[in-house]
């Protein structure tokens, strides 16, 4: 038995497989941003909820001493 492979016959897997791994690697990025932006919006909430909080205080601070 003898294997005779030719070019023809595996490049069109050697391209399949190559577009696989870039359409992996293009996904892998874009969720890896997408977490990022999540994570940077979580921080924004907290940060927003903190300022809120201080107003408040400031607020009742200027309500209460100010009489």
């Amino acid at each position: 038995m003898s294997f005779k492979i030719e070019i023809k016959t595996i490049l069109p897997y050697v391209v399949l497989i190559g577009t696989l791994g870039m359409t992996w690697g293009m996904w892998s990025e874009r969720l890896n941003a997408v977490e990022q932006k999540a994570d940077s919006v979580a921080e924004m909430q907290q940060d927003l909820a903190i300022i809120k909080e201080k107003i408040m205080w400031i607020e009742e601070y200027l309500i209460n001493d100010g009489k």
